[in-house]
């Protein structure tokens, strides 16, 4: 991949993300796949998705959490980084 492409990353330790359900990490990985096929085909991930009142951007997951997602063109290769995800209630 050059640098002129966008890829996906969590912005926190991986044994964070280890604590949330399988069922939410599945769901943050395939949600942040199409955002960052979509960001390749041409689409900026900072209009995706729904506003925060910071700077980062909001996706709706399935099983009824969500995650938020922040987009950093200026690295070598433009980074979408989940920055905070919130599971739903209802899992363990």
């Amino acid at each position: 991949m050059t640098d002129d492409g966008w890829v996906g990353e969590y912005a926190f330790p991986p044994e964070d993300g280890a604590g949330y359900p399988k069922t939410v990490r599945d769901e943050v990985k395939a949600v942040a796949v199409q955002i960052v096929g979509l960001a390749n085909l041409g689409i900026h991930p900072a209009g995706l998705g729904d506003p925060t009142p910071g700077t980062a951007r909001r996706h709706m997951l399935a099983s009824g959490g969500r995650f938020e997602t922040r987009a950093l063109p200026r690295t070598g290769p433009r980074l979408l980084a989940a920055v905070l995800v919130v599971p739903p209630l209802h899992l363990p």
